[in-house]
């Protein structure tokens, strides 16, 4: 066991255990309060799994919480607060009027948490870097012609053609990066010498349990936006959230599960629903596959299933049922005109019979056997098993470790997979991204082009558009060729919700569209800083 003690003036001794001690599960840990003489929280403790190590080039991209680390130690151009796009390195920009010039001034004073200065050739410096060395995450550099410096102060991008989510979906998420500790890297995926981290951000990593998979962030006091608020941030990897939650041992977490968070409000906890939803809970269809290639059965598949019943069961509340054109229903970008698939099951039936699956005595159609792959336990394939069995699809289920997961999608080795994603509540560039190859999320089935040539050419026309209402029509003719293509079902659309004792830190907000690319979570550092106006 390793502690660190924690000297305060104005507080009496505390510690903060970091490993954990043998045969525990969980780090032993005191909560803090705030130190009033000083509005600083000295610590507060949030539920999360292993996200990898937090430099840009080798957390985890299966999930969103290895770039909210990434972001938490080092700074983009822009940000997001509840009201959108803010400045960050950047404090001011303009666009050129034909939209592929975009110059920032950028913020002078700025520290590397090292102590040497930020300069705009750090800015330049990334950019060019991550061609060679990509980002572990969204941001698509290769929309970017070049990008040069003028004095200290002054960055100009030259982009190949226009590009609508520029502010908020590359240089809002791509990080910049200290030129002296980069350019002597030629394995950025393999460095963790400890210059690797050294960022701008308002945090500096103290600790990092590659094991257990626990974090402890601690602020930067230098901070050039503003003061801090939390001391420190420390990120444990607890089985129960709930519990640990009542339990004292966590003071934040998320949870799916509505009627969890009625339980815990009663308790005096309090939570805060994503809006918008900002999720997807989906299943991926293997358009190689000798049967599935035909949108026919995916469609019978979707009328089989009874998607209403199954959201309700599973998240409470007030369930959103899966748009057949990905795009949640709350999102501003939603086609309310857009084909859906109401459950069925004469509808399936029909047209599983006319495509020659016919059933035997037993009411199986034997030609029709089915593998669905998750890679954790999944309620939304057991559901989906006895829902197909009704129409006589046999349905095995396939679970596989995350990484033979990722391999399968990858490779095409798999018949259907059920697979969640959040990011939707933002830029619907990400219709583009997941289908045209380009997804972060290697859930999402990175690498893999769908190739429908019109939904392809709008998907490029919508990211050249700069006016949103004809963004809009663009956006909402790829949803209904989605819609009738099925390349993918959402099963249904899950609301997230952040539990936490407000006792020990009460200043969490919305990030309305998500932090960066739509991510509907709370640990959106422009709240845990007093920002200088």
């Amino acid at each position: 066991m390793f502690c660190i003690f924690i000297i305060s003036l104005r507080q009496q001794q505390q510690y903060l255990c970091i490993f954990r001690r043998k045969g525990s599960s969980t780090p032993q840990t005191t909560a803090s309060k705030p130190d009033l003489a000083t509005d600083q929280t000295e610590l507060v403790r949030i539920a999360w799994s292993d996200s990898g190590y937090p430099s840009p080039f080798a957390f985890s991209s299966t999930g969103p919480g290895g770039f909210l680390h990434n972001s938490f130690l080092f700074d983009t151009l822009t940000w997001k607060d509840a009201s959108g796009i803010i400045p960050w390195l950047a404090k001011s920009w303009s666009v050129s009027e034909d939209g592929l010039t975009y110059t920032f001034k950028l913020e002078q004073g700025v520290k590397w948490h090292d102590g040497q200065p930020f300069t705009a050739e750090d800015v330049a410096f990334s950019f060019n870097y991550y061609k060679t060395h990509p980002f572990n995450w969204t941001g698509d550099i290769g929309q970017i012609e070049s990008v040069t410096q003028t004095g200290d102060d002054t960055v100009i991008f030259k982009l190949k053609n226009k590009y609508a989510p520029f502010l908020s979906d590359l240089v809002g998420i791509v990080p910049i990066i200290p030129k002296h500790v980069w350019e002597h890297v030629d394995k950025p995926i393999e460095y963790r010498a400890p210059d690797a981290l050294v960022g701008t951000g308002p945090y500096t990593l103290k600790q990092y349990d590659e094991k257990s998979g626990q974090y402890l962030f601690e602020a930067n006091p230098d901070y050039f936006k503003g003061k801090v608020k939390i001391n420190e941030i420390q990120y444990l990897n607890v089985a129960n959230k709930a519990l640990a939650l009542q339990n004292n041992e966590i003071d934040g977490g998320l949870t799916m599960s509505y009627p969890e968070v009625e339980d815990l409000q009663k308790q005096g906890f309090e939570s805060i629903k994503s809006e918008p939803t900002g999720s997807a809970l989906r299943i991926t269809f293997n358009l190689e596959h000798p049967q599935l290639s035909d949108k026919r059965l995916r469609q019978a598949i979707a009328y089989a299933l009874n998607r209403s019943e199954m959201a309700s069961k599973l998240t409470g509340g007030d369930p959103i049922v899966g748009n057949a054109g990905i795009i949640p229903p709350d999102s501003p970008w939603y086609n309310p005109s857009v084909k859906q698939y109401e459950f069925n099951p004469d509808k399936a039936n029909q047209m599983l019979d006319e495509l020659g699956y016919s059933k035997n005595s037993s009411g199986i159609r034997e030609s029709l056997k089915l593998n669905v792959m998750v890679s954790s336990t999944s309620q939304e394939a057991l559901i989906m098993q006895e829902m197909l069995k009704k129409v006589g699809i046999q349905l095995n289920i396939q679970q596989v470790d995350p990484a033979a997961f990722t391999a399968a999608m990858g490779e095409n080795k798999y018949d259907m997979a059920i697979t969640g994603h959040i990011g939707l509540s933002g830029d619907p560039d990400y219709l583009r991204l997941w289908f045209l190859g380009e997804a972060s999320n290697a859930y999402a089935a990175r690498g893999k082009t769908w190739n429908n040539a019109e939904f392809q050419k709008l998907a490029v026309e919508q990211m050249q558009e700069l006016d949103t209402d004809k963004r809009k029509e663009l956006v909402a003719r790829m949803q209904d060729i989605l819609a009738d293509e099925l390349p993918t079902l959402v099963l249904y659309h899950r609301p997230f919700y952040y539990m936490y004792n407000p006792k020990v830190y009460n200043g969490w907000s919305n990030t309305y569209g998500g932090i960066a690319d739509g991510i509907p979570l709370w640990d959106n550092k422009v709240f845990l800083i007093n920002v200088n106006k």
